[in-house]
């Protein structure tokens, strides 16, 4: 079996993710739960993670659940990170801009199969009124999108709002960027496992692995407050974008 909680984990709070995970375990001891595997020790396609058949447990983006995954991995539920003006179990992102500048509409996009940083920057685009992006550059993560924009490559980025908060907590490139807007809140990124397994035991012990963890290390993983129970089809009914 394999396991992994990917999305928000970084350098500086590994050990706090990897800590919440051994409470994880002491609470399903019957399930065996296998240690977690960090991100940079998965497959460069993370689908050839998400689809293996022994997967225990991941965290998914919503664009690839309702879409590659769509049948073929289980729903196990929704971390929940406290966001203002987001419903539990909801998030949302922010547009990034450099601080002063307004104009400009090369966008900093992390991957095209992304809910948070394309979809919702597609959604953004609607609400002020505008066809398209001028260039669309590919950066394969959030944060790199963030240096993007503030290093002056691209004029906007649509970052994850946790992951916006990690910024902010580590990355010096924040003091120098500016949130424009906050788009449309969808289901946040929801935690699953293969078909083989059953979701409710993993529930269970997510929820008992949290109660047992400090807020200290909570604020280290992005703010986790809880889990809520969606249902796929909270997810499937949010369009998917256009394809560029």
């Amino acid at each position: 079996m394999i396991a992994s909680l990917p999305m928000y984990w970084r350098s500086e709070n590994a050990v706090a993710w990897q800590q919440y995970w051994h409470r994880v375990q002491a609470n399903a001891t019957s399930l065996g739960l296998p240690p977690l595997t960090a991100p940079e020790n998965l497959p460069i396609s993370w689908y050839d993670h998400w689809l293996r058949a022994d997967l225990i447990l991941s965290q998914t983006c919503g664009l690839p659940f309702r879409t590659k995954l769509k049948g073929k991995v289980a729903y196990v539920t929704t971390p929940d990170f406290g966001l203002s003006d987001c419903a539990p179990g909801h998030y949302c992102s922010v547009a990034l801009r450099r601080k002063g500048q307004q104009d400009g509409w090369r966008l900093a996009r992390n991957a095209d199969d992304s809910q948070s940083g394309w979809a919702a920057a597609l959604d953004y685009l609607t609400t002020q009124h505008r066809d398209a992006y001028s260039q669309i550059i590919d950066t394969g993560a959030h944060a790199a999108s963030a240096h993007a924009v503030a290093d002056g490559h691209a004029d906007i980025a649509c970052v994850d709002a946790v992951t916006w908060r990690l910024i902010q907590q580590h990355d010096d490139v924040a003091s120098t960027l500016e949130v424009v807007a906050s788009t449309r809140p969808t289901p946040a990124l929801p935690l699953i496992t293969s078909l083989d397994q059953n979701p409710d035991p993993l529930r269970i012990a997510l929820r008992a692995g949290l109660a047992d963890t400090p807020e200290e290390d909570r604020q280290a993983m992005g703010g986790l407050r809880g889990f809520v129970d969606l249902s796929p089809e909270d997810y499937f009914r949010v369009p998917l974008p256009a394809t560029d």
